[in-house]
């Protein structure tokens, strides 16, 4: 098998290092906490540290766990790594419960490539082009930008280990990830005001008004245009927000004279809350379903036996309740008997 060959010192590399180890200690769900596990990587020495859900930890699994780590590095080529340790610490102590590592062969980095050949040769570019550049394609330029920027967030492996790291929180302890969810809001709404308390707005201030009164001096019929525009882009958000946070209206004088029918005789709006009492053993009616009979008593009835009265396909179902009995004849999956009986003579 071919050797996967990583630079640490490269963000996506350091990136997919801890990726893939997290993925490998969320195989061992029932040994470690992966959401827990660390990393850190400095003087050339790589060291990780996972988190054992219990002390006594099974010695066998532990060890099946190490060799599956020692496996993985055997595969790979660290560069400007020296050293691997990793640790295993039991939830609540600083100690660590057991520390392994070894010397690997320290590769060197490549060399940086020089200054000039990463900088951007700008005399290539057509001077005609430039001054012809429209707005619009800078505009397009700006947005795809944007795109690439965000499409880059949700690709990024950091993004999505967060997500499954949150996810398997919130699937051990609910509680505690919607505390965590409400300290993180808190503190984020603390940097907020703290941040609006010393942001320099009258130093901002000053500086957008000079902005302006300079775009007036260029232009003055076009400066005066945009801000028209802009102005009634802010009004038509402002009014779209109030009627979308603005609760349902309706005109009196349009509805009819009646505008409710009080007849209502199917039995979804005769019966009660689905329970076996007396008020929906009067919605029963011949024909009905042994489905329709089942949802309106809200659960499933017990067969006693046959009613030869019907014939040798009418089968009887029980329903009972702490103060009532009721019995319900069903003939080829309908309703065509019905009885019930209190079962407290007081109620």
């Amino acid at each position: 098998m071919k050797a996967v060959r990583l630079n640490l010192e490269d963000r996506q590399a350091w990136q997919k290092l801890q990726h893939v180890l997290t993925s490998l200690a969320s195989d061992y769900m029932d040994l470690v906490a992966a959401e827990q596990t660390e990393f850190k990587f400095e003087q050339q020495i790589l060291s990780i540290a996972f988190t054992l859900i219990a002390s006594d930890a099974d010695r066998d699994r532990l060890n099946e766990f190490t060799q599956s780590i020692d496996r993985y590095f055997n595969r790979l080529q660290l560069i400007g790594v020296r050293r691997i340790e990793w640790e295993f610490y039991v939830i609540g102590e600083a100690t660590p419960f057991l520390a392994q590592g070894r010397d690997i062969r320290l590769i060197d980095a490549p060399a940086p490539l020089p200054q000039n050949a990463l900088a951007r040769n700008d005399a290539r570019r057509s001077p005609v082009r430039n001054a012809t550049e429209s707005s619009l394609s800078k505009g397009k330029s700006k947005v795809s930008n944007l795109v690439r920027r965000f499409r880059g967030w949700l690709v990024d492996p950091k993004t999505i280990q967060a997500a499954r790291t949150a996810s398997r929180i919130t699937i051990r302890d609910p509680r505690g990830a919607l505390d965590a969810v409400r300290i993180n809001a808190i503190a984020k709404f603390n940097d907020t005001i703290q941040w609006v308390d010393t942001f320099p707005w009258e130093t901002w201030t000053k500086e957008k008004a000079q902005q302006i009164k300079r775009r007036h001096q260029r232009n003055l019929v076009r400066s005066v245009i945009e801000d028209v525009l802009i102005v009634g882009v802010m009004v038509i958000a402002a009014l779209w927000l109030i009627e979308s946070l603005s609760g349902p209206s309706f005109n009196l004088a349009l509805l009819p004279k009646q505008h409710h029918d009080t007849n209502m005789t199917s039995a979804q709006y005769r019966c009660g809350n689905p329970a076996i009492n007396l008020k929906n053993y009067v919605c029963l009616n011949r024909g009905m379903r042994y489905d329709q009979v089942a949802s309106i008593l809200g659960t499933e009835g017990k067969p006693l036996g046959i009613d030869r009265k019907f014939g040798e396909r009418a089968v009887v179902i029980s329903w009972t309740s702490s103060d009532l009995s009721m019995n319900a004849t069903f003939v080829n999956d309908q309703l065509v008997s019905r009885a019930y009986r209190q079962v407290n003579a007081s109620k």
